[in-house]
């Protein structure tokens, strides 16, 4: 069984399709496609949070982008690996050189969160007039710009009936490509959606990664997966497979951002080769790069654990970037059987 990342009962609006333009920094909804229609997502993309660097006890709604240890406590990265980084990948780790070396992939899991299924708007006092990567979150009756995804987002129908044991399939999608890389994760439904929570239940991956496309067909693409501490867990590509609770790496690489060093793709336009064709579309994206990649969709295998008990849990899936000092979440209502 398969289920896509959905906010749980979260607004339905700025909704676009798959073909339109989108100026950058335009206020633009939250685009996507499921199978061969774009999906009616609403502002799912705008649940998040942002100022959060490895090591910090907290988040601060600003300075996602400026590069810093946000908090001062000198957490040092520990995903060094270049196959693992998505951004100046050969840069040497630690360095002045390493940009990116605050950001939450380069330590996953140990940046803080506003709220394990994200806020309203990232954290922004208020979003308008801030330019670029700005979320404008539109105020509805279901949620305002501020509010925790877990306090205002209120359960919804099952989405899935998963088996303990059972291998299932997840869809995701990009808005906003920011690199990094992500885990899914459970957190009973009658417990606390804390953090916490859903870290005691990450689901472990089965090495089995997919493009979807527009189409609706799929490729079996590489994959690459990290342990929390830093160290490679499986390289599809060597025949490895992951073990254990791991990490997966986005495989969708952004354009060559100013000042990288690193393995450009063979002609030289993305931060690391692409795992297809990369073909420009109609509006502002490319099928599987680039800065919004939204028409493409990754499939990921995951396994329930066989002791897992039955009932019903939210599923949630963090998404730790590389090139900014942001957090994406969401959660979805499930059943386990």
């Amino acid at each position: 069984m398969a289920i896509r990342v959905a906010q749980r009962k979260a607004p339905v609006t700025l909704t676009l399709s798959v073909q339109g333009h989108c100026d950058y920094g335009a206020s633009c909804g939250c685009q996507c496609v499921n199978g061969t229609s774009p999906c009616d997502i609403g502002q799912t993309c705008f649940w998040f949070s942002q100022g959060c660097s490895i090591g910090c006890p907290t988040c601060t709604g600003v300075k996602a982008r400026d590069q810093v240890d946000i908090c001062g406590l000198g957490m040092k990265a520990v995903v060094c690996d270049p196959r693992l980084r998505t951004y100046n990948v050969l840069a040497a780790c630690n360095s002045e050189a390493d940009l990116y070396r605050h950001n939450p992939w380069r330590a996953p899991g140990t940046a803080p969160v506003f709220d394990p299924c994200g806020k309203a708007g990232g954290g922004y006092p208020d979003p308008r007039g801030l330019g670029p990567g700005a979320a404008d979150f539109i105020n509805t009756t279901n949620a305002k710009h501020g509010d925790l995804g877990s306090e205002v987002l209120k359960p919804g129908p099952s989405q899935a009936r998963w088996k303990a044991g059972s291998e299932v399939e997840t869809v995701w999608g990009l808005r906003a490509n920011h690199g990094g890389g992500f885990q899914w994760r459970l957190c009973p439904l009658s417990a606390n959606l804390t953090e916490e929570c859903f870290q005691r239940m990450p689901l472990p991956f089965v090495g089995r990664q997919y493009l979807q496309y527009p189409n609706g067909t799929r490729t079996l693409i590489p994959s690459k997966y990290a342990y929390a501490n830093g160290s490679v867990a499986a390289i599809t590509a060597d025949g490895q497979m992951p073990i254990g609770i791991t990490w997966a790496t986005n495989p969708l690489p952004d354009g060559v951002q100013k000042g990288s060093v690193g393995n450009f793709s063979k002609d030289g336009k993305w931060e690391f080769e692409p795992p297809c064709d990369s073909v420009e579309m109609d509006g502002n994206t490319n099928l599987c790069s680039g800065e919004r990649p939204f028409a493409i969709s990754v499939v990921d295998i995951v396994k329930i654990p066989k002791g897992t008990a039955p009932g019903n849990y939210v599923l949630g899936w963090r998404w730790d970037v590389e090139e900014t000092a942001q957090v994406w979440s969401t959660c979805s209502d499930i059943t386990i059987v």
